[in-house]
């Protein structure tokens, strides 16, 4: 490479399967020409798994370097009203880019919590709410470092209570951003005003949306949460809107010699599946298709702007998605077409199995990846922040990116493995661990959005995936040795607080009651938990 730093682009799409890339599916009954094109440009890498299969908690770990599991957040997501999530000490990577003279924006879906200025009270009568309808009894979700949906509730209506006149106390751009234009969460979660750094652009006035939305099944494909909204925020818009705050950015960052991190978590393809009219009917499958040949264009337009300013070659371009595709697909109406988005793997978003988690990543950098190759090798997204800080030549210290390899050597062309296990997580916050192709899952049917109890988290299922990559065959009885050496070796990363070399680490507590029943199957579960039993709240860091 040359001595100039590489730009980077770190696309993070919302909900792709690994089936529906055609690059990575040949059976694709969408050809995502743009999306190959950057293949063609780069390395496909076939085993490659966020660390979640949700979506706040894979973005934590995608920018921390660091597994989920070990913030204070241990299952399923945050509301789009919730208070920052990611711990105030912690550096990120675009703190990591930014220290290194880097100009740092993110644009789109930011899903890990912003500290808000608050109200005294919802604000029931704005919206003419009845309140005693609407209420919040005990501690909400995701406010006071409370991320325990068993502990919690979360709110009826979300945003009721956030001074949007008032600048944000804590978000993106404290983070490391120099810049963000965005929503706080999902396309289909309330407040549906936009972000500007750290100001809401708009007052939202009105209330829209539907309460009790369906996000497991394909019975509102359309529909979007209910919750405050400007009168001028139009949901199908919102891709759009966010597409063109990245080209205009591009120019922009294109024209200067400091280097670049742009980091785009697109909307697309969550939910609601709302493509635009350019895009209706164009896959022939259905809305979901023509959703991700949106996706699939704006990724093109990317490629293009960077070759116009002469910038391609000199960028590290990486494209991945946050978990599995969701049900609100139609998995159904899509097999009888012949089209499976989460491909030949089990399972779907916030499953334990490999269609929950495996995603069609893909990175280009001309100057150091040969055109058009591949690595089957185990990667996690938490790798993305020591490889670029290799690249880079940066040092890591102990207290971030604890769960992080390089995978410099890799993308050099190397073909022997850089991680000797991986470790998943599912909706529900129960663990998986991967070593060489043995796969223990130590949580009850998928985990999914199933309910959290102590009987949950045990294991469950083996799987040999040499033979077995569709995960049908559980072979839990038949080794019993190695199920027990993958456990020990799980417990070891839980204890030790990171899974690399380095000194040890804590993980946060998972408040209000420091209980964390997802890995209450360690032998010594109850002498480990005990310190954090024993801690008050977590004082702000």
């Amino acid at each position: 490479m040359s001595k100039k730093k590489p730009n980077i682009v770190l696309i993070f799409a919302d909900d792709l399967g690994y089936g529906d890339v055609s690059s990575f599916n040949p059976n694709s009954k969408i050809q995502t020409k743009h999306i190959d094109r950057l293949a063609d440009e780069g390395m496909q890498f076939r085993d490659s798994h966020a660390t979640s299969s949700l979506c706040t908690p894979s973005r934590y770990g995608l920018l921390t370097g660091r597994y989920n599991w070990r913030s204070r957040l241990k299952s399923f997501v945050v509301t789009g009203d919730s208070e920052a999530l990611v711990e105030k000490n912690r550096k990120t990577l675009p703190h990591m880019l930014k220290e290194n003279g880097y100009r740092t924006a993110a644009v789109g879906k930011w899903h890990l919590g912003m500290d808000f200025e608050m109200l005294d009270e919802k604000d029931f009568d704005k919206f003419s709410l009845d309140k005693e309808s609407f209420e919040v009894k005990g501690p909400q979700l995701g406010r006071n470092k409370q991320f325990d949906m068993t502990a919690v509730e979360a709110a009826k209506i979300e945003g009721l209570d956030i001074d949007y006149s008032k600048p944000i106390k804590y978000g993106p751009n404290d983070f490391g951003f120099d810049y963000f234009f965005g929503t706080t969460a999902s396309l289909d979660q309330p407040p549906y005003v936009y972000v500007e750094n750290n100001h809401f652009v708009d007052d939202p006035t009105i209330l829209m949306g539907l309460p009790n939305v369906a996000r497991h099944n394909p019975s509102q494909q359309e529909a979007w949460q209910m919750g405050p909204a400007s009168p001028e925020f139009d949901v199908q818009k919102v891709p759009e809107d966010m597409q063109k705050k990245v080209i205009d950015l591009l120019d922009d960052m294109g024209e200067r010699e400091e280097p670049f991190f742009l980091y785009y978590p697109t909307h697309l393809v969550h939910g609601p599946l709302l493509p635009t009219d350019e895009f209706k009917g164009r896959s022939g499958i259905g809305k979901y298709g023509d959703f991700v040949l949106q996706l699939d264009a704006y990724v093109g337009q990317i490629i293009d702007k960077l070759k116009e300013k002469d910038k391609f070659d000199e960028t590290i371009f990486i494209l991945t998605s946050d978990n599995g595709a969701s049900p609100v697909a139609d998995f159904e109406h899509l097999a009888k077409q012949g089209h499976h988005p989460n491909h030949i793997y089990k399972g779907e978003k916030a499953d334990i199995w490999e269609g929950g988690h495996r995603e069609p990543t893909i990175v280009s950098s001309p100057e150091m990846i040969k055109p058009g190759s591949v690595s089957n090798h185990m990667v996690s997204h938490s790798d993305i922040y020591r490889t670029v800080a290799d690249i880079l030549g940066v040092s890591v210290p102990d207290e971030a990116a604890e769960d992080s390899v390089s995978l410099v050597d890799l993308l050099k062309g190397s073909d022997e493995p850089v991680r000797e296990d991986v470790v998943h997580s599912s909706g529900n916050g129960g663990l998986s661990i991967r070593r060489g192709f043995w796969k223990l899952n130590l949580v009850d049917n998928g985990g999914g959005f199933s309910e959290i109890d102590q009987t949950n988290f045990k294991p469950t299922e083996l799987y040999d995936l040499r033979e077995d990559i569709s995960e049908t065959n559980n072979v839990i009885d038949d080794y019993p040795d190695v199920v027990e050496e993958l456990m020990e070796r799980l417990a070891e990363h839980v204890k030790k607080g990171r899974s690399t070399e380095g000194k040890e680490q804590e993980n946060e507590r998972n408040n209000p009651t420091g209980e964390w029943p997802q890995i209450n199957w360690m032998k010594d579960y109850d002498s480990y938990i005990q310190k954090f039993k024993k801690k008050q709240e977590d004082s702000e860091e």
